[in-house]
């Protein structure tokens, strides 16, 4: 909305908030080979790997003509795009935050990479192309 005029900036919440992206096809795929297994076990399903708020931004911005620097820390941290200092593009809002906020949520498929032979085929970078190009 914001490479097309709609919108003006993107308000976010903690974006040093780190998370364990992945992708909806894999998971399905590990679900449907848990279904397979004799016995019912837990798995962990996740990628093994970290990237913040911020990291997602920076990946998604390029498809929409951005590249973004910050400056600032904390509420007051903004992001420009580098060739337009003047109009912040992404701004902290503290009604973004949530309650009991977790700072890192990292999952480890070890068990599940072990037993199911399941491997998330989708990388950070392919997840926010995909959701870029093809979720607009």
């Amino acid at each position: 909305r914001i490479s097309t005029g709609y919108q003006s900036s993107l308000s976010l919440g903690n974006l040093n908030a780190k998370r364990d992206w992945g992708h909806a096809k894999d998971f399905v795929e590990a679900m449907w080979l848990m279904l397979q297994q004799d016995k019912p076990d837990d798995y962990v399903i996740a990628t093994g790997e970290q990237h913040s708020v911020r990291d997602f931004v920076n990946e998604a911005a390029p498809y929409f003509g951005f590249n973004i620097r910050w400056w600032g820390e904390g509420l007051d941290e903004v992001g420009y795009d580098n060739d337009v200092k003047h109009t912040p593009l992404i701004r902290v809002n503290p009604t973004y935050f949530r309650p009991s906020e977790v700072d890192s949520l990292l999952g480890d498929p070890s068990k599940a990479k072990r037993v199911l032979g399941w491997e998330p085929k989708y990388s950070f970078k392919q997840l926010v192309e995909e959701m870029c190009i093809h979720g607009q």
